[in-house]
């Protein structure tokens, strides 16, 4: 899954049909230099040139989001709501990918690259060039880049177009703190937790082992108010002193 979509252009400028209420057809120019190497061997379609070629168009896209992601706080799902994407792509840097996944690997049942959030799925993205204080969320097949191949005598030339949004159906890309994520995915995961513990765990207090048919108690036996209950059998009043607590054995 990217957030782009990369399409190869025959022409250096290839005209594209917006999908849009006027349905008008734009020109897109290919003509931004994106690679150059010179031909000493015939080995110019190696695995280390393509993966060269994915670094460069990354880091145009890192540059891209720096440019044009809005700043918001982690996770706008009033803003996300208006849109019928489920899916997105946290870019972030490996330091806090890092972080990230030590977090996500609290929750039971959860990949190490995604992240299930507020009925959201998000799949991480460590990426280079992106800074350790900073992320990006961005929808995915958000953009489409065309890249055009030119070869001379002794050189190969690789340009590209810019960033196209096609996908109108999702939100712009969004710039978030990655302090604010962490610290919003932890106390998110530690609420689903707590909520799956009983309360007598939460409290310190042994779970009763004794099934009982006793009805519950409801109202304080000496003022009347309402009564909180602790296991099966152990309650207490908040607005007396009074409580039914098992007694605390002293140790000698």
């Amino acid at each position: 899954m990217l957030p782009f979509v990369l399409k190869v252009a025959d022409r250096p400028v290839e005209q594209l049909q917006r999908v849009n209420a006027e349905n008008e057809s734009i020109d897109v120019n290919v003509h931004i230099e994106l690679y150059s190497r010179a031909l000493n061997r015939v080995d110019e379609g190696g695995p280390s040139q393509s993966r060269q070629l994915n670094e460069l168009i990354y880091a145009a896209f890192i540059e891209f989001l720096r440019n044009n992601a809005e700043s918001e706080v982690f996770l706008p799902f009033e803003r996300l709501a208006q849109h019928p994407c489920r899916q997105y792509l946290l870019i972030l840097s490996a330091l806090s990918s890092h972080e990230l996944f030590e977090i996500c690997q609290m929750q039971t049942g959860t990949s190490a690259s995604v992240l299930n959030y507020g009925g959201y799925e998000i799949t991480i993205k460590p990426r280079r060039h992106v800074l350790d204080t900073t992320a990006y969320l961005v929808a995915p097949d958000k953009y489409t880049l065309f890249i055009r191949k030119v070869q001379e005598d002794n050189t190969v030339r690789i340009y590209r177009s810019e960033f196209i949004n096609l996908n109108r159906n999702s939100p712009p890309p969004l710039k978030f703190d990655t302090r604010d994520i962490l610290e919003n995915v932890q106390l998110e995961l530690g609420r689903a937790r707590e909520q799956t513990l009983p309360i007598e765990q939460l409290l310190m207090f042994p779970s009763s082992t004794e099934e009982t048919n006793r009805p519950r108690l409801l109202k304080c036996p000496e003022c009347g108010g309402r009564v909180r209950q602790l296991g099966k059998e152990a309650n207490f009043c908040l607005e007396c002193d009074w409580d039914n607590l098992p007694p605390l054995r002293q140790t000698r």
